[in-house]
Parts: structure tokens; sequence; C-alpha cells
């Protein structure tokens, strides 16, 4: 299912990033809000050490760190650290409620090892009353897998998950045929909503990645055939950026075309660089890239002033003021004085 394996995107070859890369965004963590701590078409906890280094400098400067696995290495070890070091959401990648669905799509690893290690870390957040990193499960939904939606929310309230996605899947050679979302949207709306009721009495919250992807007139890929009055609910080109182990700097993890290199020019040089803002130009044009109308990650939304002022006052405003509320000694002292936390149940 995964394009890079599929030779599906223009990414780089399989490789580590080094500590002489990662040092580079160092000076830039005191301005970050959040950084996903993640291998782009890769698997973030192959190198454990590594990656434990790297969340405790990016913790250190009290940042937000989300990372995505499909699971198979959380090993008791790892589970404890994570819990440690205050990993803030763990998205684990499973796409089947069962050990035989799950073998026939992820092959060759183990459905047992992926639960074990969801119980060691919810384990290890009640032996040290934590309540991160905050479990989020994905399933990509299949025809051959979508009549498991449900017990699949069952099986994350079991696990101490707090959100289930249901996730479009973008076919590639070895899935054509296989997304719900764009043969058979009708079943997606059914087990959705099937889903829907069994976490809203489970306490758990169930939703659609992206929003839309049920809508009739959506077609391969989530794609609009007419987009006018329509946008990307997408502010990546503006809010976020990916570092690749090369260091290439690339618009989103769907971007392929890189914006600028940290071994060749600064961070701010390539933010604010010609790359980014002819880019920016044509997400806002009528006419955005092709890679951001096949995206399967974003809903379509109205063009509208709306949705700017939702953004900047919704995303940027209440965000940074969060963050200045994690970041600054004395306010997160009178944060956790007047809001405790709540232990683990």
């Amino acid at each position: 299912m995964c394009p890079k394996t599929n030779n599906s995107v223009n990414t780089a070859e399989s490789r580590v990033m080094s500590r002489e890369v990662f040092d580079k965004l160092i000076p830039l963590l005191p301005r970050i809000e959040s950084l996903e701590l993640n291998g782009l078409w890769g698997e973030a906890f192959l190198h454990p050490d590594l990656y434990l280094y790297m969340l405790e400098t990016i913790k250190a400067h009290r940042v937000d760190v989300y990372t995505i696995s499909n699971g198979t290495l959380l090993k008791d070890d790892l589970a404890r650290r994570l819990v440690e070091l205050d990993l803030n959401r763990l998205v684990v990648s499973i796409d089947a409620a069962t050990p035989e669905t799950y073998a026939r799509l992820r092959t060759p690893a183990k459905f047992d090892d992926v639960i074990s290690g969801l119980e060691r870390l919810k384990a290890w957040k009640e032996k040290l009353n934590r309540k991160q990193p905050r479990v989020e499960l994905a399933f990509l939904g299949m025809k051959s897998n979508i009549h498991e939606f449900p017990d699949f929310v069952r099986l994350a309230h079991r696990l101490g998950a707090y959100e289930v996605f249901l996730q479009a899947l973008g076919e590639v050679p070895l899935v054509e045929g296989e997304s719900i979302a764009k043969n058979d949207k009708a079943t997606g709306r059914r087990v959705f909503a099937e889903g829907e009721k069994i976490g809203r009495e489970l306490g758990v919250k169930v939703s659609l990645l992206p929003a839309d992807q049920f809508e009739e007139d959506r077609g391969d890929r989530n794609y609009v055939p007419d987009h006018r009055g329509l946008r990307k609910q997408c502010q990546d080109l503006w809010n976020k950026a990916v570092v690749a182990t090369t260091g290439d700097v690339l618009p989103c993890c769907s971007g392929t075309e890189s914006m600028g290199n940290l071994n060749e020019k600064s961070f701010e040089e390539i933010w604010y660089g010609q790359a980014y803002a002819e880019l920016r130009r044509r997400m806002l044009s009528d006419n955005p890239p092709d890679m951001c109308k096949f995206c399967t990650g974003m809903s379509w939304v109205e063009d509208s002033w709306k949705q700017d002022m939702r953004f900047f006052t919704k995303d940027l405003v209440l965000r940074r003021l969060n963050r200045r509320l994690r970041q600054n000694p004395v306010l997160r002292k009178i944060k956790h004085t007047v809001f405790p936390p709540k232990a683990t149940a």
C-alpha cells in the first residue's frame, strides 16, 4: 500500500537521517509549535536509539511531538521511554481487527506484535501515571477489510486509544480496485456510521480522513473535476515543512519537489525563497498543483473568507497561545496549578 515501495512517488533512497542534518534543525526548535518525528514513507522506530535521541532533544524545548508507526517494533523498553519522554501523540496504522485480515494485508508483520506493543504502552502510562502519548489508530478503507471497522473501534477502546481514523486509500498498482472511498462510497458511509455509533457508546472518537471521502462527486484520489469555488483544506505551505533524510525541505509528505537543501541554505532562506513563493501562489490560484488536487489526505472546502478566518483564529492564534503556555515556565506552572493533570484511569 505504500507509494514508495510501489515506485509511485519520487522519494529518496531508503536511508537514515544523520545527526548532522538533524542538528541543523535544533536552532529552530524554540520557534516550532509541533514536530512530526516520522519516517517519510518509512518506519520511525527502525532505529530506536536515533529516534529517542531526537525525541529527547526536541522535548527539551517543550515542543509537541507526534509520530506515525506501524507498531511492530513497539517493545517494552521503547514503550517505557516514549512515556517517560512525554511523546504527545502516537498514530499506529493497523488496518485490521483480526490476525487473519492483518496477515493478508501486512505480511510479514504480526498482528499480535502490534497489539502487545500497544498493551505495553498502555501499561506504562498507567504505571507512571501519565496521559501521554495519546494513541490514535488508523484504518485504510479497503474492500478486503471494511467489514472489520466496527470491531476495530471496539479494539481501539480496549487498547485505550483516543481516536480512530477511517482513512481513504490512495490506490497504487498492488491495491487497484480496493479503495472503498473510490469504488463503494455507500458501503463506506454505512460502515463508518456504524463505527461512529459504537465509538460514541465507548468514548472513542471516530473520524474520516479526509472528511469528504464518501461524497459522491469525489472521484479518483478524492479529485473534484470542477473545483471552481473550492479549495483543499490545507495550510501546509504556510505553517509546515518536511525535512527529508537528505536535508531536502519538502512542502509536505506528498510533495516530491525540493524547495531547497539545508546543507546548502538556511531554513529561513528556503522558507522565504522563490520556490516556496511560487508554490504558494499556485496553491491560491484557480489551478493548484496536481499534487494538491489529487491529495487523498485533505478535504475540499468552500473557498471563502470564513475558511480564512477559521484558519487564522483557530489554527494560528490558539495554537500559538497554547505553545506559549507550554514553553514559558511561569505560565506552565499557573496552568498546571489551575488545571492539574488528571490521573490515567
